[in-house]
């Protein structure tokens, strides 16, 4: 029996020796009682003396060192234990699984030194990769084919906070359910979505561009990675730039027009002119004066689309006009309408800098506005004429206390034809907002049902 025991012990210590990794024994008093042959190698590197019968601190001088708790841990436990630490044996990274027993405890080591290399290479790429992302424009996270958002970029979290596995339909959105846009692509198969896609979508009053990327996760799950950029101001510069090539198509029509049109109602006007002064059709005079006054309404209307449509050339030269001197020598003017009117009219000029700008085109455009604000007001009403610094800009204000502009008007402001008043061309407002792009200023408008304001902002050189 004794025979059988020490021939399997042999055969045991055969096995352990053809392992190429180290493999130890410690017994409860801590010596070493058994090292296989991998392990007597690294041993050898460390120390010049057989390590059998020497104890652990003798090879390892320090009971606090990581392997000795990992170690004493086993022992008091009887668990087995796994770690991962350095190693002076193999000089190294290992993993060490300890395996305890009545006798003592069996020390097992697996090099691992190019798998840390290869997850520290992951890790590394995987902060790069954050990095990237964080580093894009807009609102940047990745979902699952459900919608759960499992990484946002540094953009995202300061809007919306941490995604914590959230739905992106119910961050975004507050939504239960996928949006129109998502709601099928969120069901589609791997298959259909190899492709990007790309569409847009209104949070918050804010529009933006969506663009979905998908691909697969390492363990082959569909993915996709998401991009919203805000296109809010692009939008409202689109439309702005709709809306001038509009109103150039518009004074290119009426430059025409009003060039075939004018010949004729000149002629028209003098033979009416000509019929009124014969004797013999006095009686009819008042039809006379009547059609020659439409005649003249219709070439003033011709006149002002002209001004719209009049490409400014060089020989139309820019000066340097300070805009209190303008207003100053129109006051008169604007004041004997609103007194024919029984209006008042307020100015109050405060010191501004002097501006670049088509003096005549100007006063046309003061001229427009007071006249707006006047025809706004009943009688008693006042016109309050302002002229003001505000930061890098020269600001004209027209302010009226008539009923007001409504929102839906305000926005279509400076559009031919369009007009509130009765009889009116809806052309005046055309050419200031014409007036005001060539100067490189802006109108804004601020109105209540008992006032509106006309500001005009000009840039300083």
């Amino acid at each position: 029996m004794s025979i059988n025991r020490e021939s399997q012990s042999i055969k045991i210590e055969a096995i352990l020796n053809n392992i190429s990794d180290p493999i130890y024994t410690l017994d409860k008093q801590w010596d070493f009682i058994y090292v296989n042959k991998s392990a007597a190698a690294a041993f050898s590197k460390v120390t010049d003396q057989n390590v059998l019968g020497r104890k652990y601190w003798e090879v390892f001088p320090g009971k606090d060192n990581c392997y000795f708790l990992k170690f004493s841990e086993a022992v008091r436990s009887q668990m087995p234990v796994q770690f991962d630490a350095l190693s002076i044996l193999t000089e190294g990274w290992v993993t060490v699984n300890v395996y305890p027993s009545s006798e003592g405890i069996t020390v097992y080591f697996k090099e691992i030194t190019e798998q840390k290399k290869l997850e520290k290479s992951l890790e590394d790429e995987r902060k790069r990769l954050y990095t990237l992302l964080d580093g894009l424009p807009g609102l940047v996270y990745v979902r699952t084919s459900d919608g759960n958002v499992i990484f946002a970029n540094q953009n995202f979290k300061e809007i919306h906070g941490e995604p914590e596995g959230k739905k992106c339909y119910k961050i975004l959105l507050d939504q239960d359910q996928p949006c129109s846009d998502c709601r099928t692509k969120l069901k589609q198969s791997i298959s259909e979505t190899k492709i990007l896609m790309q569409w847009q979508i209104v949070i918050k009053d804010s529009i933006f561009e969506v663009f979905e990327h998908p691909f697969l996760d390492s363990d082959g799950t569909q993915l996709f990675l998401m991009q919203l950029l805000d296109i809010t101001k692009r939008k409202i510069a689109e439309e702005e730039v709709a809306r001038l090539d509009r109103l150039n198509l518009v004074g290119e029509l009426a430059a025409s027009i009003a060039h075939e049109v004018r010949n004729p109602m000149t002629t028209v006007r003098g033979f009416l002119q000509i019929l009124k002064s014969r004797d013999t059709l006095h009686e009819n005079e008042e039809y006379f004066d009547l059609m020659i006054s439409e005649l003249d309404r219709a070439n003033s209307i011709l006149t002002e689309f002209l001004s719209i449509a009049k490409t400014k050339t060089k020989t139309e030269l820019y000066t340097v006009v300070k805009l209190n001197n303008l207003v100053n020598s129109l006051y008169p003017l604007i004041l004997a309408d609103a007194t024919n009117q029984d209006k008042q009219v307020e100015l109050v000029a405060e010191e501004v800098k002097e501006l670049t700008m088509i003096e005549r085109e100007i006063r046309q455009l003061i001229l427009n506005l007071t006249r707006n604000g006047l025809e706004a007001m009943s009688r008693k009403g006042i016109l309050k004429i302002r002229t003001y610094m505000e930061a890098t800009h020269v600001v004209l204000s027209v302010e009226d206390q008539g009923i007001g502009i409504s929102e839906e008007n305000i926005a279509r402001l400076g559009t031919p034809f369009m007009t509130t008043k009765e009889g009116g061309t809806g052309l005046g407002l055309t050419t200031c907002y014409s007036i005001a792009e060539r100067h490189n200023a802006k109108i804004s408008v601020e109105s209540t049902s008992s006032r509106t304001v006309f500001s005009v902002r000009f840039k300083l050189d």
